[in-house]
Formats: structure tokens, sequence, C-alpha cells
């Protein structure tokens, strides 16, 4: 989902005291770091402050607007700090969000129907057979079920 058509006056009308040009300040000295899509509706970014740890922001939003806001700053109570501010701005003049690595695979094979993801995956384990264990494990892992075969049985040779 792309990122909602927002402009720098609504952002504006979001903030206090002074917060808005703050965040204009914050952006022009480079503090928005590691700005990333994580998945379909949030972005997420670290915003070097005055503090020695960055403060870690997380935006929600559907196809309209922005509908969730968070910032680990003390300030956050209400209306958008200077650090979500920064990164709104930042999202605004980037033409394309980078993504995360899952955000990235969900696009790959979103139009892919379960047939389609099947030939894939078996592709990718006859391209690197050892994928077949990891499988394994994320699938256990998913479904709560610790029982796995035993990869040294029927279906493959056993790791060398």
């Amino acid at each position: 989902m792309a990122f909602p058509s927002l402009t720098k006056d609504d952002i504006r009308d979001h903030t206090a005291g002074g917060s808005f040009e703050r965040g204009q300040q914050y952006l022009a000295n480079g503090a928005v770091q590691s700005l990333k899509q994580t998945d379909n509706h949030t972005l997420k970014a670290k915003v070097q402050g005055t503090d020695v740890h960055p403060y870690l922001v997380s935006i929600q939003f559907d196809a309209n607007q922005v509908t969730d806001v968070e910032c680990t700053c003390p300030y956050h109570k209400g209306t958008w700090c200077k650090h979500i501010v920064a990164v709104l701005l930042k999202a605004l003049e980037s033409d394309d969000l980078p993504k995360t690595e899952p955000a990235a695979v969900a696009d790959l094979v979103a139009d892919l129907d379960r047939d389609g993801l099947v030939s894939l995956v078996e592709r990718l384990v006859e391209h690197d057979p050892r994928l077949l264990d990891q499988l394994k494990r994320e699938r256990a892992r998913l479904t709560g079920n610790a029982e796995h075969p035993d990869p040294s049985s029927a279906d493959g040779p056993a790791d060398a």
C-alpha cells in the first residue's frame, strides 16, 4: 500500500509548540535514520535527537491518512513531536520508501496463488537444499508443532 498523500500543512495541523519547525530542522540535519516501510501499513525509523540513543518512531497508516503514531521520546503526548514530524517529512520527500525484507517478500508473492507459492518454494529448495530444514523449523514454529521429521530419513541426503 502506498503512503497516504499528506501535505506539510496536514503534518503541521497535528503539532504544537514549534514541533513542526524543529522537525524540519531535524530532517535538514540528517537526523532521520533507517526509514523503512515494515509492512503495508507501517513506517519505522530512528531519529537521532539530543539523547545518546536515537528515538524510535512508528507510523501506522491506511490509504487515506495516518492512523497512529508513536515515538519513544518523552514529549510525545497527544500531538506529533519533532521526531514524528521529521520522519513524515522524510516520507513525503521519498519517491519510493525502502521496505524491510519481509515487506519486500510480501510484495513479491502477493499475486501468487497456493500452487505458485509451492512452485516457488520448490525451486528455491532445489537451488539450496538447506532451505528445506529451515522451512521445517519455521513451519513448526508457526504451527506450534515441535515435531519435525528426521532430516536424515527418506527424503534426501543427510548433511555432510
